[in-house]
């Protein structure tokens, strides 16, 4: 695992394939995403809200807890490494709460759908969670992509 600038510096390496990294924050920096965004040079963004934007207006239900929820914050994904921002960079919080509405057979589809579906992204995306929300990777995840996980803070 590596320190949030080392993660935000490999992935804005101009012609980098990789394009996805995590960033597991202390309880005590949840709610304050917009104020480290600003200090990492990154765009803060509310999945929740982004995903919400996405659904046809008048839907009445997320449409996470189908069978192939997964592809659908997948679709989110894609749509926001697709999309320019107003940095190369952004900082995607409350994704947690969207994870949630998956299975965990879907969790891990995402999973690796997000970390090796992406390729070659014009919007770079740390996608932020809980310390504690561990429980939403699969049993082996932090091994085998420990160079794309952050856990250090901003001091």
């Amino acid at each position: 695992m590596t320190d949030i600038r080392t993660l935000v510096q490999e992935l804005r390496q101009p012609g980098a394939r990789i394009g996805v990294g995590i960033w597991l924050l202390s309880g005590k920096y949840l709610g304050q995403e917009s104020a480290m965004a600003a200090r990492l040079n990154l765009h803060p963004l509310d999945a929740r809200q982004a995903y919400l934007d996405l659904l046809p207006q008048g839907a009445r239900f997320s449409g996470l807890t189908r069978p192939d929820g997964h592809q659908k914050l997948l679709n989110l994904l894609r749509v926001l490494s697709d999309s320019i921002h107003p940095r190369d960079c952004l900082l995607v919080h409350t994704l947690d709460l969207l994870l949630l509405g998956l299975e965990v057979d879907e969790r891990e589809r995402f999973w690796q759908g997000a970390l090796e579906g992406l390729p070659y992204p014009r919007t770079k995306l740390i996608l932020s969670l809980p310390e504690k929300a561990a429980f939403l990777f699969p049993l082996d995840f932090t091994t085998r992509y420990q160079d794309r996980i952050a856990t250090k803070y901003l001091e």
